[in-house]
């Protein structure tokens, strides 16, 4: 099982493996879930590299209910996700912010699809229907917030209203 409390703590968020080894229980999922209800924005991440600099990133993320994931895009580089926990809608747009495809997911479990991949430069976003989302998340390193791109028509975090009614806009 992870020993949480001896990974390297990046930021208030992201938790970094300090070993080449790493493995997961259900209780560690526990305890990121608890991780997160302490943080203000009520997420982490637990990444199974030890640095950003890594080619393979393998992260463990946890979101609260209807947390605001702005609509983005990876530049030249795939993402896969895997949910463990809780359910979600991934929301592809196109280039002027129309949704194109919003696919319900869940766990293994659940009947829903669980695991999707996008290998092509696609806005996308999630909009999270149960108490906690957890789901693996894997992709190309290293890091580069220069390879990800956020919609301009999407609204800012911060601006809390514009938010409200985007996520409505999205929801019909």
């Amino acid at each position: 099982m992870l020993n949480l409390e001896t990974q390297n703590r990046v930021s208030e968020e992201v938790i970094h493996a300090s070993q080449n080894r790493s493995l997961l229980s259900k209780i560690d999922i526990e305890k990121l879930i608890s991780l997160a209800e302490q943080t203000p924005r009520k997420r982490i991440r637990f990444c199974s590299h030890q640095s950003s600099k890594e080619i393979q990133h393998e992260m463990f993320i946890v979101h609260p209910y209807m947390a605001y994931v702005r609509p983005h895009k990876h530049l030249k580089k795939p993402e896969s996700m895997f949910v463990l926990y809780g359910e979600v809608d991934y929301v592809m747009f196109d280039e002027f912010g129309n949704v194109t495809q919003s696919i319900q997911m869940g766990t293994y479990d659940s009947g829903k699809p669980f695991y999707h991949t996008i290998r092509t430069e696609v806005f996308h976003s999630l909009l999270i229907h149960s108490d906690w989302l957890v789901f693996l998340e894997v992709t190309q390193g290293p890091f580069d917030k220069e390879n990800t791109v956020f919609a301009e028509w999407a609204p800012m975090e911060e601006d809390l209203q514009a938010v409200k009614t985007f996520v409505n806009k999205i929801n019909k």
